[in-house]
């Protein structure tokens, strides 16, 4: 006895765990649907007046089966017309009430479907406005989020998110909620026309519906979770078309072919194994659904026919019953299949809002400061401190340990030292790509964390290893650094990193498009033209990355060139390998295993026969 008790109890468990667990997958998904929802409250106005369309749309509708009602009893039976109508027609003759009846099954049929027309027109400009919106979010988003983000992100699934999984919001807003409201409105219009002819074929009607619920909370949640893996898995097929794309060189260098093809086609297995189980999920869902309905249509018909055998119901009412019936089945096929549509949706916003809630890691403090546009002439900006800063990508794998040093405004200072010793990673402290995790990073003595982030990264003017240009015209790639610049403004920023002689042997000089990745351009020719970016922006501070390290000699002369007039008057930390970027620097700081282990001036620092610089320069004169 007490055992059966123990298992009713633990059975009893179960159930409750089980119905919790339900609740909460419901509660989470109305949460995430009406997230989503918000961002189509701009077009309230235009929303209101789709409703509007759809109520008319729906009446119209269920008015489609009376005229034949009214042929059928009435003009080819016996039955006396409705006293509305049979007062109108009084005197009118048979053939001609037969065409005025025809007549209206046309304007009803040609109302519904330009009713409908004009509610589908508002629907689908309403749900691309709110798609707009929500990619438009999700990039502004992205553009904010850290360097530590995306390098720990994978770019193909992010890229999937923000171009295939935004549709979801539009499919939630069209296919899902006014799918729902559409659906139920005819429902229940139908149902009162339906009772108000003849309640016991209405209750047999009404019967599949709690059924209809039931199938749908049974199978919701399996085939979120399916749809979910199926996204997922898409999004590894885009990542790897990407990668494969941008390291085709490599891949062919490598003969790498057949091997990423395999890779690739595993990955594609496994979408394909996912969408199809997701699809499996969803067509057995739909066959119980069916089965539903197919049982209670032979119920109504089987019904309604003997009905009419015993004179309980005319022919024509049962027309209208089976008209109702017929058009009773799409808004409960539609209501059947709300579950899909949401639950693939539903997945589909949750990707996008993992990517909305992640949280800003750089940003502004709340008392952040804004610093001055402009300078008195005699002003010295831009001298940089750097006080026992610790850091590392991973907090506890430190890349840089407690450095410490300071550059005065205009002072230029080399930073070398071995790979791997933290040295790019202590020029993306700059302009806060990152933060430290101990210690602070000060510009002319205020912490760069105090520092409005849009202030402090237009005093910064960095030149990376690898030469970054935009889709657009080379004219456009270089006036991005300051938005509104002169033609003639940025034709001198040209003049002086010495890109202006490549340039004016183009075709169309500074109008010539360049795209992505510059195919069109060399490396070197890339590289002058993000200095001359550098010469437009006129930052206080110009942190160089290794400008020269892919450069052929003649190609390094001509930006060794521009750097030595960039440099003039602005403080300058330049990261290199090699000795002959190195002229003219005031100071250089050696890093090994992201501590300074040497700081001092090029002569200076030859008096320590063992010190790096000196080994360095020591290899150079013997190369």
């Amino acid at each position: 006895m007490r055992t059966a008790q123990r298992g009713d109890k633990r059975q009893s468990d179960v159930w409750r765990l089980a119905a919790a667990a339900t609740s909460d997958t419901l509660r989470a998904g109305m949460k995430n649907l009406w997230r989503a929802l918000q961002f189509f409250r701009a077009d309230l106005p235009l929303v209101a007046a789709a409703t509007g369309l759809l109520v008319l749309s729906v009446g119209a509708g269920v008015l489609k089966p009376w005229p034949l009602a009214l042929i059928v009893d009435s003009i080819l039976g016996a039955k006396p017309l409705p006293n509305w109508l049979g007062a109108r027609l009084d005197g009118v003759s048979q053939p001609a009430q037969l065409a005025i009846l025809a007549g209206a099954v046309l304007a009803v049929h040609f109302g519904q479907g330009a009713l409908a027309a004009a509610h589908n027109y508002l629907l689908i400009r309403v749900g691309l406005r709110g798609l707009a919106r929500v990619r438009q979010t999700v990039f502004h988003w992205l553009l904010r989020l850290s360097m530590r983000y995306h390098q720990s992100s994978n770019l193909g699934d992010l890229m999937y998110r923000a171009t295939w999984d935004t549709y979801a919001f539009q499919t939630l807003f069209q296919q899902g909620l006014f799918t729902f409201i559409t659906a139920t409105l005819s429902l229940v219009l139908m149902l009162t026309v339906m009772a108000r002819l003849n309640v016991t074929l209405t209750y047999m009607a009404a019967a599949a519906l709690p059924l209809l619920v039931v199938s749908m909370r049974i199978f919701s949640a399996k085939m979120k979770t399916k749809g979910v893996e199926a996204h997922k898995a898409d999004g590894q097929v885009a990542s790897l078309i990407h990668e494969g794309i941008a390291a085709l060189p490599l891949i062919h260098t490598c003969a790498r072919e057949e091997t990423e093809e395999s890779r690739f086609n595993e990955r594609v297995e496994e979408a394909r194994a996912s969408r199809l189980s997701q699809h499996g999920w969803e067509i057995l869902y739909l066959a119980v659904i069916a089965l539903v309905f197919g049982v209670a249509a032979s119920g109504i018909i089987w019904l309604g026919a003997r009905q009419v055998q015993e004179g309980q119901l005319s022919v024509g009412g049962l027309l209208v019953f089976v008209a109702y019936l017929g058009q009773l089945h799409e808004p409960l096929s539609q209501l059947s299949h709300i579950g899909v549509i949401l639950s693939d949706a539903s997945a589909g916003t949750c990707r996008v809002f993992e990517v909305l809630d992640t949280p800003e890691e750089v940003k502004d403090a709340p008392d952040a400061r804004a610093l001055p546009d402009s300078h008195s002439p005699g002003d010295r900006v831009g001298a940089l401190s750097f006080e026992r800063v610790s850091f590392g990508y991973q907090p506890e794998q430190p890349i840089l340990r407690e450095l410490t040093f300071e550059l005065a405004a205009g002072e230029s200072a080399a930073v070398i030292g071995p790979s791997g010793a933290g040295k790019t990673t202590l020029l993306q402290l700059l302009p806060r790509f990152y933060d430290p995790q101990e210690g602070v990073v000060r510009l002319d003595g205020v912490d760069l964390r105090q520092i409005r982030l849009r202030d402090l990264r237009l005093r910064v003017a960095y030149v990376m290893q690898e030469p970054m240009l935009l889709p657009g015209t080379i004219a456009e790639n270089i006036g991005c650094a300051r938005p509104g610049a002169t033609m003639e403004e940025i034709m001198n920023a040209a003049t002086a990193s010495y890109a202006d002689g490549f340039i004016d042997a183009l075709p169309r000089r500074y109008e010539t498009m360049v795209g992505e990745g510059a195919a069109r351009l060399s490396v070197g020719e890339r590289q002058r033209l993000n200095l001359a970016r550098a010469f437009l922006k006129n930052a206080p501070i110009l942190v160089l990355d290794e400008p020269t390290s892919a450069l052929d000699a003649e190609s390094e002369a001509a930006v060794l060139a521009g750097l030595e007039k960039l440099k003039r008057g602005r403080t300058t930390l330049l990261v290199t390998h090699r000795v002959g970027s190195l002229h003219g620097l005031d100071r250089i700081l050696v890093l090994d295993k992201g501590r300074l282990v040497e700081d001092g001036r090029p002569q200076d620092l030859l008096t320590d026969a063992a010190g790096y610089y000196t080994r360095l320069t020591r290899v150079n004169r013997r190369a």
